[in-house]
């Protein structure tokens, strides 16, 4: 009976280590598995926002670039790309803030107005010889490379054709 007793007296300090050495290695491994997990979570998150920045200034610009009226000249203003747009004059360059730089509207010479933020330098707005072709550079606030699209007046194609 003796025997009995002393086998059921508890742990040894040595197992007790080893059970709470086991149990930091667990802690640690999903302590760097949440970490890891937050850290991508961020990254998905911060190109998510370029993305949808990049896709917002694009839109808005093809949308003016192909309805606008390319014999009307507006009248110059401080700005790199002007389009006549049903009768205004739209403007549009990219402004840097000192903390950011965001793409900006100018409708009729009425103030300019934030449409996106999240570039990184001044775009470069250039049409193609007046045939309704323009080629449109953004550079996006982290990245190191441009991003090009090509933007095609309706009635120039129409013309063209």
């Amino acid at each position: 009976m003796k025997q009995l007793q002393s086998a059921s007296q508890g742990f040894s300090l040595v197992e007790l280590m080893v059970a709470m050495l086991i149990g930091l290695v667990i802690t640690l491994g999903a302590g760097q598995l949440f970490l890891t997990g937050f850290q991508n979570f961020q990254k998905i998150e911060g190109l998510s926002d370029k993305q949808a920045a990049f896709t917002f200034a694009a839109d808005v610009l093809v949308k003016d670039i192909r309805r606008a009226d390319l014999d009307v000249t507006c009248s110059a203003v401080s700005a790199q790309l002007s389009l006549s747009v049903d009768g205004e004059c739209h403007y549009y360059q990219l402004y840097d803030s000192g903390s950011a730089i965001s793409l900006r509207l100018n409708v009729d010479g009425e103030g300019w107005q934030p449409v996106v933020n999240g570039f990184r330098s001044a775009a470069q707005f250039q049409s193609d010889n007046g045939e309704g072709l323009f080629t449109i550079t953004f550079r996006l606030t982290g990245e190191d490379q441009d991003i090009v699209f090509y933007a095609m007046n309706r009635t120039e194609a129409v013309a063209g054709s």
